[in-house]
């Protein structure tokens, strides 16, 4: 199990990180997170999650006049 410590650290170096190094800073978060299989694992079910909202939401935005009885 990854220490949860050490994944705050990072996401606040990533947020208060100077702009001298912020893009290394985001390569390596970015990295972090799509080479660890569990990490990608977590984020691609929250993808999929927020993707079946987004999509629910403009299905019914643009077709809920047709469930009405």
């Amino acid at each position: 199990m990854v220490d949860a410590s050490s994944s705050v650290k990072k996401v606040k170096n990533f947020l208060f990180s100077g702009t001298a190094n912020s893009v290394e800073t985001v390569k390596s978060f970015y990295n972090s997170q799509v080479h660890d299989e569990e990490k990608w694992a977590l984020n691609m079910k929250l993808l999929r999650a927020a993707g079946m909202f987004a999509g629910s939401i403009l299905l019914m935005r643009n077709y809920g006049d047709l469930m009405a009885i």
